[in-house]
Order: structure tokens, then sequence, then C-alpha cells
């Protein structure tokens, strides 16, 4: 089962670097990311406030180093910058098989 979530993230997604707070790399994976529907948006609500039009969700490999990135550290995908509201590592059959990712646009004055 994870090789059919690691075939749709390689197929149809691009790379992400995750950035430290300094900009320096903290490794780099492969993610789709799309603007967060209004579905998406109340399964994360509780977490993270009112629904909005600006966040995204991002699907990515599970061995992308989230937990190095650290405060005010960033991703990078597609041209962009994204700040990481939240991470949910995402089990089937006792394995994770992706992360989901809740992401916002990163600040203008982001490094």
């Amino acid at each position: 089962m994870i090789e059919a979530f690691e075939w749709v993230i390689k197929t149809y997604g691009q790379e992400m670097v995750c950035r430290r707070e300094d900009g320096t790399e903290a490794g780099r994976g492969m993610a789709i990311v799309q603007p967060m529907t209004q579905a998406d948006w109340q399964y994360t609500a509780g977490a993270l406030g009112s629904y909005s039009q600006d966040k995204f969700l991002g699907l990515a490999e599970p061995g992308l180093p989230m937990d190095k990135v650290g405060p005010g550290g960033w991703l990078e995908w597609g041209g962009g910058r994204y700040e990481v509201m939240t991470v949910r590592p995402i089990w089937v059959g006792g394995q994770v098989t992706h992360l989901w990712l809740a992401l916002r646009p990163c600040p203008e004055n982001a490094p």
C-alpha cells in the first residue's frame, strides 16, 4: 500500500525543500501542494481557527525531515515559500504512507 502513495507523490509531485530559520537546507523530498478546500479547512479548523482561502494542503513523502525545520523555518515548493501550520503522519497498515501538511504562505519578510 505504501508503494501506491509513493508512486502518486513521485509522479504528480514536485521537489520540496525544508529550510531552517537561517536558510540552511534541512532536507528535501517530493510533495504535492494545492489550495485547501473548505472541507479540508474544516478538518483542521479546531487547531487553526476560522476558514481562510490562503491556506494550502500538502501531501509529502514520509521521509521529509519536517522535524528539522524548527521555529522560523519554511518549506519551498513550486517557487513559493510556506510556513508549516501542522503536520500529521498518515498511517495505513502499520506504516506511515505519507505526511499530511497544512501550510500558509510565508510573510513577505521571510529570509
